[in-house]
């Protein structure tokens, strides 16, 4: 983008909490991905005229003042914020401080936890945000602006959330968007250097140079502690054509290497599967992909097109090895599935990944000891243990007082720590040590580290298994 464009609207994605730490410690990001959400609003405002540019202030390790910093030098008329629920407390703190300094500024906030918890969100801190979008934003974000610069009523326009004299306002739905190919490549131009900036988990990197990619929307699932406010649960997807485009442009534009699928139904849409493997294929990028899928989903055939077609791992969400709390949280997924799908994954030659959650609402001392058991037999190469956590507009959010102590701070919200629910029975202190002694029997086991080893082909692999052994290893040994 040429330097004297004006800039007529600034997208942020704002600090983490993570971020920040590493910042002030002088440390870089262990991990970062960009929002593509942010990248596709870009271009659609790009496609009609505006000036765009995103501020990734994760990405950058940008503090608050630095984010403002760059804001009142841009001076744009509209300033956008996307936020989950672990960051809206710090999108607000930045936009107090924008319409602090420039009153003048139009602040839009939009995102999974404003869709999810509107009304709450907005009388908090509805006097920082102006407006808000709920659920999918391409095609309100266009209107929105519209109506913003004095050519529409607010009122008209559909998909919005505000507050009018203190009075909470949410105009009507918003019709999902069914021919996802009809949206513009996301504005990748508009990030920070592709390479430097954005890297996943040692652990989920295929390649030296790692991205990702969301190539669907709508899951239909209904587990209890998921939230699809956003994308709803009728599944849409991009042509298998279009996401060749976008993986090419990924592989040839921004060097990458790597590139995670990470949408919640990539392996569900089994035709489009067979036909993106078919068409990687015979491009024959040479280059590696891995995704998430449902244990039911995959078969012995499709695993095996994944393989050849430079699929290295696929993770799975099995959350726990209790029938009792399977069936509670409605995954609709069996163990059989489960068991099959890990045996045919490693048999294909693809690497596997388990998800797991420990303190569910209803977990008893047997049940969570099943799910150890569960991580114990099954065939896994990295596991990912977390806890218990309620999002707004996730199903099991208006009972959950009644499995046990429910802390509602939504800065309370990351998984990978003792966050706002601990289930009834349990204490924390369990809970955390559990996890750590539930994590130091599955990797310190002599036969899986040897099999880790013996799977070893090049020298990334080895930095990899090197670098991801002595993190377990401080984190679970030596750190008490």
């Amino acid at each position: 983008m040429s330097t004297r464009q004006k800039i007529d609207i600034v997208f942020i994605d704002p600090p983490t909490r993570l971020s920040l730490q590493y910042k002030e410690a002088n440390k870089k990001m262990p991990d970062n991905l960009p929002s593509l959400g942010l990248c596709l609003l870009a271009a659609v405002l790009e496609r009609v005229g505006y000036g765009v540019a995103i501020i990734d202030a994760a990405a950058r390790q940008y503090s608050y003042q630095e984010v403002l910093d760059e804001i009142l030098v841009m001076n744009p008329q509209y300033v956008s914020f996307t936020a989950m629920t672990h960051t809206i407390s710090s999108a607000a703190t930045i936009a107090q401080m924008v319409k602090d300094k420039q009153p003048s500024i139009k602040v839009i906030l939009g995102g999974v936890h404003v869709t999810s918890a509107p009304e709450e969100t907005l009388k908090k801190y509805g006097l920082f945000f102006d407006v808000a979008i709920i659920g999918e934003g391409e095609r309100t974000i266009v209107e929105l602006l519209e109506a913003l610069a004095g050519n529409r009523n607010l009122a008209e326009v559909a998909g919005l959330a505000f507050l009018r004299e203190n009075i909470f306002v949410k105009t009507k739905p918003r019709e999902i968007i069914m021919d996802m190919d009809s949206l513009p490549l996301p504005a990748w131009h508009l990030l920070p250097d592709m390479t430097k900036y954005y890297r996943p988990h040692l652990i989920s990197a295929g390649g030296r140079t790692s991205n990702h990619l969301l190539t669907s929307r709508g899951c239909p699932g209904k587990c209890i502690f998921c939230d699809t406010s956003v994308n709803g649960h009728r599944v849409r997807g991009y042509s298998a054509d279009y996401v060749l485009e976008m993986v090419e442009i990924l592989h040839k534009k921004y060097n990458i290497s790597d590139i995670q699928f990470n949408d919640d139904t990539f392996v569900t849409l089994r035709k489009r599967l067979l036909e993106i493997c078919d068409k990687l294929i015979k491009k024959n990028y040479k280059l590696t992909w891995s995704c998430d899928a449902r244990a039911s989903d995959v078969s012995k055939e499709s695993l095996a097109l994944m393989k050849k077609s430079g699929c290295w791992q696929i993770a799975y969400g099995v959350e726990t090895g209790s029938q009792k709390v399977m069936d509670f949280l409605q995954k609709r997924v069996t163990f059989e599935q489960i068991n099959n799908a890990f045996r045919w994954t490693k048999k294909a030659g693809i690497s596997t990944k388990g998800f797991f959650i420990l303190g569910h609402p209803t977990e008893t001392y047997e049940s969570i000891q099943e799910t150890r058991n569960l991580i114990l037999k099954l065939d896994i190469d990295v596991i990912g243990v977390t806890f218990f956590t309620v999002f707004p507009g996730s199903p099991i959010c208006p009972t959950i007082r009644e499995y046990g102590k429910f802390d509602p701070d939504w800065d309370k919200t990351d998984t990978y720590t003792i966050g706002n629910f601990i289930p009834n029975g349990f204490t924390a202190e369990e809970l955390i040590e559990f996890r750590q002694q539930t994590l130091k029997k599955f990797y310190f086991r002599p036969k899986y580290m040897l099999r880790q080893l013996l799977m070893v082909k090049n020298l990334f692999q080895l930095f990899k298994l090197i670098l991801g052994g002595w993190k377990v290893f401080s984190k679970q040994v030596l750190i008490k």
